[in-house]
């Protein structure tokens, strides 16, 4: 055999580490980042903010994962109106259960702001959804108001308390990857 046969970093086996790590990398990235991102997709926050130019408002909906990455971005101009719809859980029998049961889901809430062509519809916790169109339309008659910057969330349990706990994950994801990378990096430097 030839003295490059025989040394380990020269043979095959270092594919196997990197593929390895690789694998590793992707496995964590999936379980840390897509599946908390997934959860906040399912149950979004939402950034809607209105601007006067004048006479004419506009307003700029984004519906975001892992509350700050936007995923969906809407765009009204000019702003002719604002309305609601509330879309009412539905029930499901369980009969093969013990006891028949029945469950419902939640009620859904919609913010709906009207331009000419389009229209833009924004989750809102049914709790919440009074109190943000009161706002929006007050913005609208409001003359002397230049901004109105609001943070919507579709539920308050699932969107910001378990979506809070599980982006947990993905912050702990990033900042481990961050120290191990810091790490390598002075320890390369000391050499």
């Amino acid at each position: 055999m030839t003295e490059n046969a025989r040394d380990p970093n020269l043979s095959g086996s270092w594919l196997t580490r990197l593929g390895s790590a690789i694998g590793i990398q992707l496995l964590g990235f999936g379980v840390f980042v897509g599946f908390p991102a997934l959860f906040t997709a399912i149950a979004p926050v939402s950034w809607v903010q209105f601007e006067r130019r004048g006479e004419q408002v506009s307003a700029t909906a984004q519906t975001c994962l892992l509350f700050v990455v936007p995923y969906r971005r809407t765009h009204i101009e000019p702003v002719v109106g604002i309305g609601d719809r509330v879309i009412a859980g539905t029930y499901a029998r369980h009969p093969k259960s013990r006891r028949e049961r029945q469950t419902r889901s939640e009620d859904e809430g919609v913010l709906v702001i009207r331009g000419p062509e389009q229209t833009a519809e924004v989750s809102v916790s049914p709790a919440n959804l009074h109190s943000v169109v009161e706002q929006c339309e007050t913005f609208l008659d409001d003359r002397q108001a230049t901004e109105l910057k609001l943070f919507v969330v579709a539920n308050w349990k699932f969107s910001v308390i378990g979506g809070g706990l599980i982006s947990l994950l993905t912050v702990l994801y990033v900042g481990s990857l961050t120290i191990g990378l810091l790490t390598k990096m002075v320890g390369l430097l000391r050499r």
